[in-house]
């Protein structure tokens, strides 16, 4: 379990830690780093992955700091700057990520400098990437604790449509896309998981009796090349492929197809998936969780969460809100405050060092007292969200 992230010139996190628990709700107004929170523990995770395409086999720390990550564009200030991840292992090591950016905006994704550090028990690395000897060190066994993390994206309409498998063992995508093919795999080949999807989906959505799979047809274009008299040309090509959708059955017998169940009801589905798909990541980051839910549906969702938990000692949920209806099921210490400062500069603190904290907790359940201190005591805390 990470139970401790800091971050350093990262977006709005200029210097920020946070202690993290085996279930954590981050709150706060819109803007205030949440999300940036959640990127930054993906984004470390992927120092010990080797991501293969195509065309390349790419280190996963490369590959995640590129395009739209650029680290130039992820920095809190102009270069030159430096940006730093760090997540700690409950008891073990200590992973960081330092990037060095000189030069100025035009130029410093180029010449970005990645050093990746290890500390910790089993004693001290330090290595430097781009470079051969930086790549074999990413590989170590203790790099790859911090792997298994998915940060998920839902979107619903990713989620209802028909899904064509890309592997034998189908694994939804973060942004819940082949929903329906790894349902299909689970009926056949993990039952149990199965069920208990449907399980935990009836608590949360009263009626649920069975997930339903069916194959469909779907036509898709491609183009393909053909040679004539030497010249390579491309065409485009109309082929009908096997994919898989789904489908709810209710109680009363009715069956509703996945593209007109609601999006609360498809949203749960596809996070509960995610929790009981096989080979599952034991960290799960989650915005939103409350999106698209009724009142009583978040607080059946955070009970079902809980359950899993208890299940799986190793699972742990680091999620963001908006609700105080759902923090409602949280207690204080699970809550962590994040408010932006007069510099625009992120600052976080656990609910439970308000000043006034001890006087309002009894009797008061935890979205009334968010609801009732706010968040612009953070910002006013000395010291919030940087020394600890």
């Amino acid at each position: 379990m990470i139970d401790r992230v800091h971050f350093e010139g990262f977006k709005s996190l200029h210097d920020v830690t946070l202690d993290l628990g085996r279930f954590t709700v981050l709150v706060g107004p819109n803007g205030c780093g949440k999300s940036s929170v959640l990127e930054g523990i993906h984004l470390l995770s992927q120092t010990g992955l080797i991501r293969k395409s195509a065309t390349r086999r790419t280190q996963g720390i490369l590959g995640a700091f590129g395009g739209r990550r650029a680290p130039w564009r992820l920095a809190s200030s102009p270069p030159p700057a430096t940006i730093k991840l760090a997540a700690r292992q409950a008891g073990g090591d200590e992973l960081c990520v330092s990037i060095e950016l000189p030069g100025t905006a035009s130029d410093s994704d180029r010449r970005a400098v990645f050093e990746v550090s290890l500390n910790g028990p089993e004693g001290s690395l330090v290595t430097n990437v781009p470079s051969k000897e930086g790549q074999r060190g990413l590989d170590l066994l203790r790099v790859r604790r911090f792997v298994p993390v998915v940060y998920l994206h839902l979107d619903a309409n990713e989620m209802t449509r028909t899904s064509i498998p890309k592997d034998e063992k189908p694994r939804m995508d973060a942004d819940g896309a082949g929903l329906a093919s790894t349902l299909a795999w689970m009926k056949g080949a993990a039952e149990d998981e199965l069920a208990e999807i449907t399980s935990g989906l009836a608590t949360i959505v009263p009626g649920v009796r069975r997930i339903r799979t069916l194959r469909e047809s779907v036509r898709r274009k491609r183009t393909e090349q053909i040679d004539i008299d030497g010249q390579p040309l491309w065409r485009p090509v109309e082929e009908a492929l096997l994919g898989d959708r789904f489908e709810i059955e209710f109680d009363d017998k009715r069956v509703v197809p996945a593209d007109l169940l609601s999006e609360g009801t498809v949203l749960a589905l596809g996070l509960l998936t995610k929790l009981r798909e096989p080979n599952r990541a034991r960290l799960v980051l989650l915005d939103d969780i409350d999106r698209g839910l009724h009142i009583e549906a978040q607080a059946k969702l955070v009970g079902v969460l809980r359950d899993l938990l208890a299940l799986d000692p190793e699972l742990q949920i680091v999620c963001t809100t908006h609700s105080p209806y759902l923090l409602d099921r949280f207690e204080p210490a699970e809550v962590r405050v994040l408010a932006l400062d007069e510099h625009r500069h992120t600052r976080a603190c656990a609910l439970t060092e308000h000043p006034d904290f001890e006087t309002w907790k009894f009797g008061t359940q935890t979205g009334e007292l968010w609801a009732a201190l706010g968040h612009a005591w953070v910002s006013a805390r000395r010291g919030a969200g940087g020394d600890k």
